[in-house]
């Protein structure tokens, strides 16, 4: 073996201290799948919050989520400001 991949090595190494650690104590193991599944939850419940707001503030500007379906270009809503009060149109 002239040259060995560093990447690999510290997977082995990794590897080996999981499972020495796993052979050890039994919760540890049961311990980092629920940390490893709960970030994989906030992860997905980030994205669809980040869809969410993203929806949000396209029906907020009038905008369609599928610019190549838009046939037509799509006019925003004019707002038009008076003294007493604030009017959409």
């Amino acid at each position: 073996m002239e040259y060995v991949n560093p990447v690999m090595l510290l997977m082995l190494i990794s590897e080996v201290c999981l499972g020495i650690c796993a052979w050890h104590s039994p919760r540890f193991l049961r311990r980092a799948a629920a940390h490893l599944l709960t970030r994989a939850d906030v992860v997905d419940v980030s994205r669809k919050e980040g869809e969410r707001r993203m929806k949000l503030w396209l029906d907020e500007f009038g905008l369609d989520g599928d610019a190549k379906s838009a046939k037509a270009p799509h006019q925003l809503p004019v707002h038009r400001f008076s003294q007493e009060e604030v009017k959409a149109s």
